[in-house]
This record gives structure tokens, C-alpha cells and sequence, in this order.
């Protein structure tokens, strides 16, 4: 299925300078969008085409700032990815110290709520699309990482809850819940909670791809697919849902 092109289109997206948020910009000027990249990292060579803004995404006033200059250089948008994320180190609850716990639901949760929040006053009525990065841990719990398992609950409620919110000005907000893929973010978990008998991380992640019911892990290239497609007009009968893109764990 060829997915339509973006040329003419504006897309916002959080956490743009690595990872699955640069896979996101990336993808996106290839087909022909202008991109705007909302993170306090400077962008990487790959993605120096996006148009990048300093933005402290846990800060109200510093999302305020970038969505007001966003309205007055662009006046509207057409696609908000909001894909800006932490995953903290392994830790039981009872080890996990609460400004740690507290620095991971200001990035996951507070951030969100800003970022949909602040940005859908610029979505265009009918046709503008929000797109999450959520979580497996949206549904499940997990040992060792309350405050992650946490904040993706939360998200998963708010995707829900903007959906509805904003379903009468034709606005459809919908996310992804990667499973695990080999980003840096994953890489540093296993890190974190890796063994003596380990012989090094590739091989505590085969662990993760002999779970799935492929035997693989999947990719960011198909996470990227699947927010491409609900980024877009074919899947304008979609709204509120979180889909898995995780080999069948």
C-alpha cells in the first residue's frame, strides 16, 4: 500500500532529534512535509532539513512559546506527533526515589498533556491528526519500572480522552505501542539489568525477539509505517485507539 506523499503538509513532532522521534522527522521530509522538531537536543546530521526549536517540553511556558511561534510562521498544522519520552533505569518501587519517579511523569505524562493541549488549537478542523508514542506497558505492568508503567497508563488515558475531546472538530488522535526495538533508550535499559551469565546485550535482546511470535523484534522502520498510516487521510475512520507494533509478544 503506497501511503499518500505530505507535500504541502506541516507536521510537529516532539522528541524529533533521536531515535523513533528522528525515524518520525526523517520519513516525514522524505515525503515532502515541512517538519518542525520540538526538543532541547540539537537534531543530528540526518535530520538537519526540520525546522528545529528548542523546547523544554516539561516546561508550560516553553511549549506556549513554540506552538505561538509555530501559529504566527505557519498559522496552522496538519499532523502532532507527540513522541518525546523517558525510560528510567531499572528499579523495584521500593528502591525508586520520587524525584526519579516524578522526572519520569513530567516527561511522559506533563509533557504530553502540554504538547496536545497547547497544539491542537493549531490542528486544521477535519483533517488534523495527533499521533502518540505509547507503550506494551500502556496495558501491562512490569517489574522494575512502576514509574514507566505508570506514566504509559496515563498516556493511554489521555489519548482516549483527546480523542473525544476533540473528535467534534474532526481531529483524530490516535498511537503506537512499540514493542521492544533496538533504540538507545532499550539498550540502556538492558544495561541497567543485564547479568553475570549475560554475554552481552545482543543476546539479553535475542531474549526479548524468542518471546514474540516471530521471533524477532520489530523495527523502527515499522513503527514508522504504522504512525505514517494514522498520520494520514487513510485511516480517517480511526480515532482513539493505541495500536501494537511488536511482533506479537
Amino acid at each position: 500500500m503506497m501511503l499518500p506523499n505530505m507535500s504541502g503538509k506541516i507536521a510537529v513532532v516532539t522528541g524529533g532529534s533521536s531515535g523513533i522521534g528522528a525515524a518520525i522527522v526523517n520519513r516525514f521530509l522524505e515525503k515532502g512535509a515541512t517538519v518542525i522538531s520540538l526538543d532541547l537536543v540539537k537534531p543530528s546530521n540526518q535530520n538537519q532539513q526540520a525546522i528545529h526549536f528548542d523546547c523544554d517540553l516539561t516546561h508550560e511556558e516553553s511549549v506556549s512559546l513554540a506552538f505561538t511561534d509555530i501559529k504566527k510562521n505557519y498559522g496552522s498544522v496538519d499532523i502532532i506527533c507527540a513522541n518525546a519520552g523517558i525510560v528510567p533505569a531499572w528499579s523495584r518501587i521500593t528502591d525508586t526515589e520520587f524525584s526519579d519517579w516524578k522526572k519520569v511523569i513530567d516527561v511522559n505524562v506533563n509533557s504530553l498533556f502540554l504538547t496536545i493541549s497547547k497544539g491542537a488549537k493549531l490542528l486544521k478542523s477535519g483533517t488534523g491528526t495527533v499521533v502518540i508514542t505509547g507503550s506494551l506497558n500502556s496495558w501491562k505492568g512490569d517489574a522494575n519500572i512502576a514509574s514507566y508503567v505508570a506514566s504509559k497508563h496515563a498516556a493511554l488515558g489521555l489519548l482516549k480522552s483527546a480523542a473525544l475531546d476533540l473528535g467534534r472538530e474532526g481531529i483524530r488522535v490516535n498511537g503506537v505501542a512499540p514493542g521492544p526495538i533496538a533504540t538507545q533508550a532499550l539498550i540502556s535499559r538492558v544495561k541497567s539489568r543485564i547479568k553475570k551469565d549475560d554475554k552481552d546485550v545482543e543476546s539479553f535482546i535475542q531474549k526479548f525477539a524468542e518471546a514474540t511470535a516471530l521471533k524477532r523484534i520489530a523495527t523502527i522502520d515499522e513503527v514508522v509505517n504504522t504512525i505514517d498510516f494514522l498520520a494520514n487521510e487513510q485511516s480517517s475512520g480511526i480515532t482513539g485507539q493505541l495500536i501494537a507494533v511488536d511482533c506479537g509478544v
